[in-house]
């Protein structure tokens, strides 16, 4: 699990998203998927500290308020329905639906989103469900951000302000549905050290790193991490 968190760490200082996709299918097959997802948003709290200020300087606020809001109130309800449901098979198919969207982006056909106030809120409110529900809600964020024209630093910038701000609420929320258990606790923070370096590790990577390549690469690793959280998820459906 060291290694996982390490390259999940790298993957999230990098892109700006992605370590809960990679983490969160092996970990709910070992400890449940409550569990899994209490420690990766705990994880992802962790990377927040690392990235979260830098990020602010970067940020456009004037775009991001409406998705901020969105993202916010949508993650208990995320929340509520990963403890009153087994998400075995809803995760299957987020993680299916991520997988599309990604392939047909990197195949030319750009998903559409609509632009203006609807569309953040939609995409705000999306992220905001699958990071109650799975720990996963940076694809429709990045999905959002990633098609407009601002530079390569300002679209991972907004990615992970977004994110950041909506992590206040999920841990609020995590509190009043009872998941800061104590296992999730240690584990998180057992897990964290690890997952820092990798991510101090990749945002270096991507300081270093031309901005066309930043696209393609972010965008790679969303196929990538969405590919093994469904094989993961079909496994455990199946099993």
């Amino acid at each position: 699990m060291g290694l996982l968190a390490f390259i999940a760490g790298l993957l999230r200082g990098f892109a700006g998203f992605g370590s809960s996709l990679l983490l969160v299918p092996p970990l709910g097959l070992v400890l449940g998927p409550t569990l899994a997802v209490t420690i990766g948003t705990i994880l992802e709290c962790a990377a927040t500290l690392l990235l979260f200020f830098p990020a602010l300087r970067h940020t456009n606020f004037r775009t991001l308020v409406p998705m901020v809001a969105a993202a916010s109130a949508a993650v208990p309800i995320g929340h509520a329905v990963l403890t009153l449901t087994d998400p075995s098979l809803s995760n299957l198919l987020i993680s299916f639906a991520v997988l599309c969207m990604s392939v047909w982006i990197i195949a030319g056909s750009a998903i559409k989103f609509p632009r203006g106030l609807f569309g953040r809120l939609f995409a705000g409110s999306l992220s905001g469900f699958f990071n109650g529900f799975g720990s996963a809600g940076g694809p429709p964020l990045m999905l959002y951000i990633l098609s407009g024209s601002e530079p390569a630093e300002v679209k991972r910038a907004n990615i992970i302000t977004v994110s950041g701000v909506a992590l206040i609420s999920a841990v609020i929320s995590m509190y009043c549905f009872g998941l800061l258990e104590r296992q999730a606790l240690t584990g998180g923070l057992l897990l964290a050290p690890i997952f820092l370096i990798g991510g101090l590790i990749g945002v270096q990577v991507f300081r270093a790193a031309p901005e066309r390549f930043y696209r393609q690469v972010a965008l790679i690793a969303l196929v990538v991490v969405s590919s093994i959280m469904f094989l993961v998820n079909l496994f455990r459906l199946t099993a």
